[in-house]
């Protein structure tokens, strides 16, 4: 995400500022895609959605280095900060992980916009830090709103549920390399 930053900020920032001058014009927002829309429900943990792999690495995990790094991880993924994920595990050139990693923000990010393109949450329209933990952010970047909430909670389940398969799959295959 940080590599693509400036190409997504140059088409997020007005996006962003027509929603808070549609809503101070009296008007409905028009723009669902804003850069507190991918913060609030696709980079929760930070890029990958890798709050969820924490997650995913606690409840299904053996394996002590994977919890060791969970365990490490899970403070500043709380905030979005997950560079010792992507690292530590790693997840750079990993084909297991690097597949939930990408597929998990693609899933998320449509079920989020049919979410706000139905009506069933709002548009977001507070510029929110990108450190807000999530479901907190949904929260705020929708002004308030317990769909945001509710959406990034989903969100969050619906990862975890990608990344989990993907756990255990890369946990067997190091027991069966280190069985050899």
């Amino acid at each position: 995400s940080n590599i693509l930053a400036p190409l997504m900020e140059a088409i997020n920032a007005p996006s962003i500022a027509a929603n808070v001058e549609a809503i101070a014009a009296g008007a409905k927002p028009t723009f669902i895609l804003t850069k507190p829309f991918f913060d609030a429900f696709v980079y929760m943990g930070g890029s990958g959605t890798t709050i969820c792999l924490i997650a995913a690495i606690f409840v299904a995990s053996k394996r002590k280095h994977y919890r060791s790094l969970a365990k490490l991880s899970a403070g500043p993924g709380l905030f979005n900060i997950n560079e010792s994920m992507i690292f530590g595990l790693p997840i750079v050139l990993n084909p297991i992980f690097l597949i939930p990693f990408i597929l998990g923000p693609v899933i998320i990010s449509v079920i989020a916009y049919l979410a706000t393109a139905s009506g069933l949450v709002p548009y977001t329209t507070i510029v929110i830090p990108w450190t807000s933990p999530p479901i907190i952010g949904g929260f705020l970047a929708t002004g308030g709103h317990i769909m945001g909430a509710v959406l990034s909670a989903v969100n969050l389940v619906i990862c975890f549920l990608i990344y989990l398969p993907f756990v255990a799959m890369a946990e067997r295959l190091e027991n069966k390399a280190q069985s050899k």
